[in-house]
């Protein structure tokens, strides 16, 4: 395996003085943090459970929002917004 190199453009400072600062507190390079970083986030991902998006999954979604109570029952534009037309 190669190793390849990965320059990242128009990162933001405070991303960058964050990665600065964990890379400080665990030792490393800021490179070595930030493929640290990439491993973990890899790790967990690849374990991490995926959310059904089947027609079943999503009926089922939809049955269980609809048995929820009404709360409110006025006209959605007369919660956002007040006599005027401004927001509430």
């Amino acid at each position: 395996m190669t190793e390849a190199t990965l320059l990242i453009k128009k990162m933001p400072p405070e991303l960058k003085d964050w990665l600065a600062a964990e890379a400080l507190r665990n030792h490393r390079s800021m490179n070595k943090e930030a493929i640290h970083l990439l491993e973990e986030a890899r790790s967990l991902r690849g374990t991490a459970a995926k959310p059904a998006r089947d027609a079943q999954s999503i009926a089922g979604i939809l049955q269980a929002m609809h048995a929820l109570p009404v709360l409110d029952a006025r006209p959605i534009n007369e919660v956002l917004y007040n006599a005027d037309g401004l927001p509430q």
